[in-house]
């Protein structure tokens, strides 16, 4: 009988050992997470802003560089707002759904360098049909980020019980 008491005191410290040990690992992924989302959004951020930037210089050039110089003004706007460089980053920490869609962004502003670079800066239907192309990948975009920020938000939260 004089062996019980010890025995109960190890369990309980080796169940409380357990259950620091598991409050700690429930503490560091929730952590882990929460940073995930803070990169994920502010890279998704950063990602829009300079699509819509260089979408926004690619119009400029057209409708005001002389057509001898646009094909240089076009690649400097696409490359001006480091679009390529943030989309590089998709790549590494965000889910294939987001990164399939920035992709398609990236093509399409490509395109739209090329047709910027050669185009008439007066055929409306062709530069709405590449702006409507556009805003439509951006909303795909969009709807891919919702899904894998709330993912996140879900998840998280269920470790917070």
């Amino acid at each position: 009988m004089s062996w019980m008491a010890p025995l109960v005191a190890l369990l309980g410290v080796l169940l409380g050992a357990g259950a620091t040990a598991m409050a700690d690992r429930r503490r560091w992924r929730r952590e882990a997470v929460t940073r995930l989302l803070e990169l994920r959004t502010e890279l998704y951020a950063e990602y829009l802003v300079a699509m819509e930037e260089t979408g926004r210089d690619l119009l400029r050039v057209l409708r005001t560089t002389a057509a001898e110089e646009r094909e240089t003004s076009a690649d400097a706007a696409f490359a001006g707002f480091n679009l390529g460089g943030t989309r590089q980053r998709i790549h590494v920490l965000a889910p294939l759904d987001v990164v399939r869609a920035a992709d398609e962004i990236f093509w399409a502003l490509r395109l739209a360098r090329d047709y910027v670079a050669t185009a008439d800066p007066r055929d409306t239907p062709g530069l709405l049909a590449l702006k409507d192309e556009v805003g439509t990948l951006r909303d795909r975009f969009q709807e891919a980020v919702r899904r894998d920020v709330c993912g996140l938000l879900a998840g998280n939260a269920s470790w917070s019980a």
